[in-house]
């Protein structure tokens, strides 16, 4: 009787495919999970609940086996996280799916351990090492070449099927935000260039991406009476959405005509922004240019700050912070007129 009874029981075995697992990892992607790194198991549990197939994992030949499987197809993809992932499951599968099938379409091994070579060496590779690879002589990559691979390695590692990563996001705004105050901290002479090419790139990627914010965050640094500012209030600037950073009520807020702001502070932070605007993309120069026209205006020098800002304008009509600045200067010809009491030119 034993022996029938085992063949029955065979028959209703469910064979579970790689490719089964992988229409799960798809499917469970628009789930919305969070994801924390380094725990590939509990991510094939969660699909698995998500598929509603424990029915069918216990009907299979070795339940465990199936789960293993599961998770050593997701933890490959598991090694890109350096954090906590706020519905981050819709990137897990997408990244599943590109270490799956794009090896094969490069021609590169098929097996576990060729796949897990592809991944090595493009995470192992952070912009600054590629930008220092192209290099062709001692004095090391440009920095216009290391701004445009920062730029890349942003866009490359933001983007999925789902749009872009707001974790990718923050974590460049935070970057930028500690950046900042480190090149600020630099033992420069005022005005000085500085040559810090990693952080410098950094700079250039938020305010390619980020114009707004990362302006407000700079003019705030540099103006705000109690400056230089902790990072966790820079921080908190640079993440403002740029379409909710009001510049009329920053101008306000940080320029007073009857008290020029402090040239020293003014003189270290061109000394970042002038390298950056000189080797970054035309629309940042252009972006970084709006920014000095405010910090020039508040400095009491009308005229450069008038050129600056026309210059940005002609670029780009929408630069509010060139707008915001030309709004506060005297009607050309008329250099009687402007700020007399503290309050805003009425045009």
């Amino acid at each position: 009787m034993s022996e029938p009874q085992a063949e029955e029981t065979n028959m209703h075995e469910t064979e579970i495919t790689r490719d089964t697992l992988l229409e799960w990892i798809e499917r469970w992607g628009e789930s919305y999970d969070d994801i924390r790194p380094g725990d590939p198991m509990s991510v094939a549990n969660r699909v698995v609940e998500y598929n509603d197939a424990e029915q069918a994992v216990e009907s299979a030949a070795d339940p465990n086996a199936v789960y293993r499987n599961l998770a050593s197809i997701i933890e490959p993809a598991m090694r890109s996280m350096d954090g906590f992932f706020p519905a981050g499951s819709r990137w897990l599968a997408g990244e599943v799916e590109r270490l799956e099938y794009e090896p094969a379409e490069e021609g590169a091994d098929s097996d576990a351990s060729g796949r897990e070579g592809t991944v090595a060496d493009m995470l192992g590779t952070s912009f600054m090492v590629r930008a220092e690879a192209s290099a062709d002589d001692r004095d090391g990559p440009s920095l216009d070449t290391v701004v445009t691979a920062a730029s890349n390695e942003y866009l490359n590692s933001g983007m999925d099927a789902d749009g872009f990563s707001d974790y990718v996001r923050s974590t460049w705004r935070d970057a930028a935000a500690y950046d900042w105050m480190r090149m600020m901290e630099e033992p420069r002479s005022p005005g000085e260039w500085s040559n810090d090419s990693a952080r410098l790139a950094v700079l250039a990627v938020m305010m390619r991406f980020a114009p707004e914010s990362t302006a407000m965050m700079i003019a705030s640094d540099v103006l705000d009476p109690n400056a230089p500012l902790p990072l966790d209030r820079l921080r908190g600037l640079i993440n403002t959405r740029d379409d909710l950073v009001d510049t009329d009520r920053l101008f306000d807020r940080l320029i007073d005509p009857s008290e020029p702001a402090d040239p020293k502070r003014i003189a270290m932070a061109m000394g970042i922004l002038d390298p950056v605007e000189a080797n970054a993309p035309t629309e940042v120069g252009y972006r970084i240019a709006g920014l000095k026209s405010m910090l020039l205006l508040a400095a009491g020098d009308e005229l450069n700050a008038r050129r600056l800002a026309e210059e940005s304008i002609g670029y780009d009509a929408s630069d509010r912070y060139a707008s915001s600045t030309l709004d506060r200067l005297p009607e050309a010809g008329n250099p009687d007129e402007g700020w007399s009491d503290g309050s805003r030119l009425c045009r």
